[in-house]
């Protein structure tokens, strides 16, 4: 029987009188890729921000590995890896950038650190890049490198807010082999938001539509014909 990696159910959060989730549900297995749509200020990022800890006062009960989630918890922090609002050292290198975050999480011993950043880097594809400072990568090499901030940890669940956009084409279908290999490799759950429909038609196991505080929408990916305006019509 496969584990649900993340359970949520009737997930609510308001800022003053404005109720942006309005009673969430949602189920992420290992090895799945889950698109979530909607438009903007639909809730997306809000949604990610709970389900990371990083917005408080929010109701509802969301449960990883069978266990109710908390995200102060240092184990569960290393369990689950992001992509949002993330910013780097500009003036340091990438190896560097990657050593001063891993740093910050007391509970990888000192000597494991080099092997786990190495490995990481080398996942995205940047072990030729490792000394090369930030200020000098393209736009596609530093989300690369954030993808490789998310993953030294070797995370069950991944959260990606907007991970294609500035990308060109080229970019784009390198983010989406390294998350393809993630699951086909680590069994990675993977939740990521996205404004282009061809990456969440192309990508996902698992469609969600977002629209006014609820999910609208949410069915496996079938790649049907005509799928894209269907899915626009939705989030509306």
């Amino acid at each position: 029987m496969t584990t649900t990696i993340l359970e949520i159910t009737d997930l609510r959060k308001s800022y003053g009188h404005n109720e942006i989730l309005k009673g969430i549900d949602l189920q992420m297995l290992p090895g799945k890729i889950t698109g979530l749509l909607g438009r903007n200020g639909a809730g997306k990022t809000t949604l990610m921000k709970c389900v990371l800890g990083l917005t408080a006062n929010f109701e509802g009960k969301m449960l990883f590995n069978g266990h109710n989630l908390n995200t102060t918890d240092t184990q569960t922090k290393m369990k689950i890896g992001s992509l949002v609002d993330v910013q780097f050292y500009e003036d340091l290198n990438a190896y560097d950038n990657l050593m001063l975050s891993i740093r910050l999480i007391d509970s990888i011993p000192r000597k494991d650190r080099k092997r786990m950043i190495q490995e990481s880097l080398e996942f995205v594809e940047l072990n030729n890049a490792a000394k090369k400072k930030v200020k000098n990568f393209s736009f596609g090499m530093k989300q690369r490198l954030a993808l490789a901030l998310s993953l030294m940890t070797k995370p069950e669940l991944l959260i990606l807010d907007e991970p294609f956009v500035g990308l060109d084409p080229i970019g784009v279908e390198e983010v989406k082999g390294i998350l393809r290999k993630l699951c086909r490799e680590r069994g990675t759950a993977i939740l990521f938001s996205s404004h282009q429909m061809q990456e969440i038609c192309d990508l996902t196991d698992n469609i969600l539509v977002l629209s006014n505080g609820i999910i609208s929408y949410s069915d496996q990916n079938t790649h049907f014909e005509n799928q894209q305006a269907q899915l626009i019509e939705l989030m509306k």
